[in-house]
């Protein structure tokens, strides 16, 4: 049994295959997705972390301030969603509150109407 990931977990994954310039590979993503999605699926949407020098208006940073393990930028405009049952999924952290919370809000200039 594969525990739930909840909004704000930080998990390693392996996405490969992906392709273009889609992040690839085993590295941390955050869960984004409400919890009742996860609750009612074995889905959740999640975004990768990288340690990427590029800025970009929507690459969070992880700050210092927040003393995760993790570290790095969350890359808000490529989300993907796992089926968290069929990925090799390992829990690494919970992010703190405050960087879920600005995740959240920036990422709902993805889905604004154009």
């Amino acid at each position: 049994m594969v525990n739930i990931p909840r909004q704000g977990d930080i998990l390693l994954l392996n996405t490969a295959p992906r392709s273009g310039h889609e992040q690839t590979g085993k590295r941390p993503y955050i869960v984004l997705s409400h919890n009742i999605i996860a609750d009612y699926s074995n889905v959740v949407i999640v975004a990768p972390i990288s340690s990427t020098q590029r800025n970009y208006p929507l690459y969070v940073p992880i700050h210092p301030n927040y003393q995760m393990k993790t570290t790095g930028k969350v890359l808000l405009d490529q989300l993907t969603t796992i089926d968290y049952e069929a990925r090799d999924c390992k829990f690494l952290e919970h992010a703190h509150e405050e960087l879920v919370t600005e995740l959240l809000l920036k990422v709902r200039a993805v889905f604004q109407k154009a």
